[in-house]
């Protein structure tokens, strides 16, 4: 007798649930950090799982950090760094347990922008059970690797940097103040609570 075809989950061949991850986190009990990258934003939740579904406790999108003056990329490092910091200042008082990180079918990778925004849930007071060495240097999270790459392009080719940050050039914006905007944002963010007014 010929082998049965054995139904995949829909889910998982589209490639949006990893069952295997999932399936621990629900184990953990823990509430958990998810973490979207898309083109232009990020998108950060804690949440709990219930028997009806996941229940958010918290929710951030990089779109909110326009209100607290940041001009750049709403998806580089310190765009993710603000966003976890704003996600954690708002969950604080809401959980009083460790969180464990769910990427669904992304990988973790050590400095990268999620490592970025758990060090931001992590700066706000919450224990995420992450490595510390899995997160990316302060000059990093500062964005002093976009301004040494934008400088060394204005050096040696400034019609590459105008097309590599046309964004920025149309709007005026220089991006070697990029570490003096985040300071800014940062403590406006610290102030506010993470609520944006």
């Amino acid at each position: 007798m010929a082998k049965q075809y054995t139904q995949i989950f829909r889910r998982k061949r589209e490639g949006k649930t990893n069952y295997h991850v999932r399936k621990k986190v629900l184990l953990s009990r823990l509430p958990f950090l998810v973490i979207r990258i898309t083109n232009k934003n990020a998108i950060l939740q804690i949440s709990k799982a219930k028997i009806e579904g996941d229940q958010i406790i918290a929710s951030v999108h990089t779109r909110q950090l326009i209100k607290f003056g940041w001009p750049f990329s709403r998806k580089n490092i310190p765009a993710c760094y603000l966003a976890g910091l704003m996600l954690g200042l708002k969950a604080k008082g809401k959980i009083n347990s460790d969180i464990i990180v769910y990427l669904g079918v992304s990988p973790f990778v050590k400095g990268s922008r999620a490592t970025a925004a758990i060090k931001g849930v992590q700066d706000a007071g919450l224990n995420v059970r992450v490595d510390p060495e899995t997160f990316p240097s302060e000059e990093r999270i500062r964005g002093n690797h976009i301004i040494d790459y934008a400088k060394k392009l204005k050096e040696t080719d400034f019609s590459i940097y105008t097309k590599r940050f046309s964004s920025y050039v149309r709007e005026g914006l220089n991006v070697e103040n990029m570490a003096k905007i985040f300071e800014e944002v940062r403590q406006k963010i610290v102030e506010s609570g993470g609520a944006v007014k």
